[in-house]
């Protein structure tokens, strides 16, 4: 283990430090970090609405054999209202946000005006995002949630960076030092600020004439590619997920496709024939096949914690670690990754646009099917055949989709274990990697870097 972590480390390590010197990808990943306490807050509040307040049919509890009369489960059905709506103010306006953190942190890397940059970022994201829901004079929610966060990304590089180009070549409004300093920046950011909306706004116009979005075109370019790829649904499904959510697209939504068409179907169709047949091994014996691409599978076997098996990273952490941070963020994220929501984990690292954490994040879920697949394949695990709640803690979900196989919860676990290895050495890398970056840069560098 140690001459492999050695290998990787003289690879990737000189190659982790370049990247994490690079304006573009520091603006990244400091802006997610100041979108933590919305990300941790919104999932804390999705955790209890889905967990600790349901106890319906299909729910967590339910599948664990507690049973509650309805008009209980009426009242705490009420209180999600609460949860509801903390969700829409966090986790639903991360596109939102997401632009002006992001345009807020490249400035800084730049030298202008943070503020300015931010402010101005979010308002040429209102700017291309469509006003209409139906007939109706609004804005669509799935425009400002967690799945459009490439356009919010994209929107704050540009802005950020064109805010750089005008205020460096001093087409900016300014003052007699006797003016206040905040109507000083006011007025510099005035001619800035025209420009770059006026820009979004030709874009807005121009699209408009062919029917589509700024944000449409984004995800269409993404999203109908891959909802084409039915022969290959289930391999094209445990990579591109991840690999979207790398790039800031929410890999669940952009591949619904894939997922609500083709593998929920075929989890239904099997559990359709497994209650026909009261049994696999009777079915079977009857002539019926099961499927193994579907969507309780992935959920039991290779979505451990969320999408990326992250889960095992958080363990990597708490295993490898010796930053603080990264410790605390995965303190944070443990509770949610329990129950199979990671957006704590993947913004607290953050591993959208981290190159270093790509590389394990993406090809876990492709050596998690496999081995799956191989072990489906000897006979050692049935088919999934029944639909636990998508909450349910690692190892329990895979019992309960297979309807009760101590082999499926052992390699569910196993899986897990792998995981957690694969994590490791990237893990330490990223350590070693953060401390070179931090030896190397200035103190004003780590001022602007914290800095709102």
């Amino acid at each position: 283990m140690s001459k492999a972590i050695d290998s990787l480390e003289k690879v990737l390590l000189p190659f982790a430090v370049k990247l994490g010197k690079q304006v573009h990808v520091n603006a990244i990943k400091n802006g997610f970090i100041r979108l933590m306490p919305l990300t941790l807050a919104g999932a804390m509040f999705v955790l209890i609405n889905n967990v600790f307040l349901s106890f319906g049919e299909g729910s967590f509890f339910y599948s664990l054999g507690i049973r509650l009369d309805a008009s209980t489960i009426q009242t705490l059905e009420g209180f999600k209202v609460i949860g509801g709506s903390v969700y829409n103010g966090t986790l639903g306006i991360m596109s939102l946000m997401t632009p002006f953190f992001i345009g807020m942190a490249l400035a800084e890397e730049r030298k202008v005006d943070p503020l300015a940059a931010g402010l101005l970022s979010i308002a040429s994201f209102m700017t291309v995002t469509p006003f209409a829901v139906g007939e109706a004079y609004a804005v669509g929610a799935n425009w400002l949630g967690g799945q459009n966060i490439i356009s919010g990304i994209i929107i704050g590089l540009v802005v950020a960076e064109i805010f750089t180009f005008i205020v460096r070549r001093n087409w900016v409004i300014k003052l007699p030092d006797s003016v206040p300093a905040s109507v000083s920046r006011s007025f510099s950011a005035l001619i800035p600020g025209f420009i770059i909306l006026l820009i979004m706004g030709f874009v807005a116009w121009g699209l408009t004439l062919i029917g589509s979005n700024f944000h449409q075109i984004i995800m269409d370019s993404v999203s109908k590619p891959l909802a084409s790829m039915g022969s290959v649904v289930g391999w094209a499904y445990v990579v591109f997920n991840a690999l979207l959510w790398f790039f800031g697209v929410h890999g669940g939504l952009a591949l619904t496709a894939l997922n609500s068409g083709i593998l929920g179907p075929w989890g239904m169709e099997n559990m359709a024939t497994y209650t026909q047949y009261g049994s696999v091994d009777a079915a079977i014996a009857a002539g019926k096949t099961f499927h193994f691409w579907t969507g309780p599978m992935l959920e039991s076997y290779i979505f451990l914690g969320g999408t990326g098996a992250t889960l095992g990273l958080i363990l990597a952490i708490f295993i490898a670690s010796r930053r603080a941070d990264h410790r605390q963020v995965a303190k944070l994220a443990l509770p949610s990754g329990l129950f199979n929501i990671n957006e704590p984990i993947l913004f607290g690292m953050p591993i959208i646009m981290n190159p270093l954490m790509m590389i394990p994040f993406v090809l876990i879920q492709p050596i998690l099917a496999g081995i799956t697949l191989a072990a489906y394949s000897l006979g050692l695990i049935p088919p999934s055949t029944n639909f636990a709640p998508w909450t349910m803690p690692p190892g329990l979900g895979a019992f309960f989709n297979s309807n009760g196989s101590i082999g499926a919860l052992i390699l569910a676990l196993f899986n897990l274990g792998v995981a957690t290895l694969f994590y490791l050495p990237f893990v330490i890398i990223s350590n070693k990697a953060q401390t070179v970056i931090e030896e190397e840069e200035s103190e004003e560098d780590i001022r602007n870097a914290l800095s709102f």
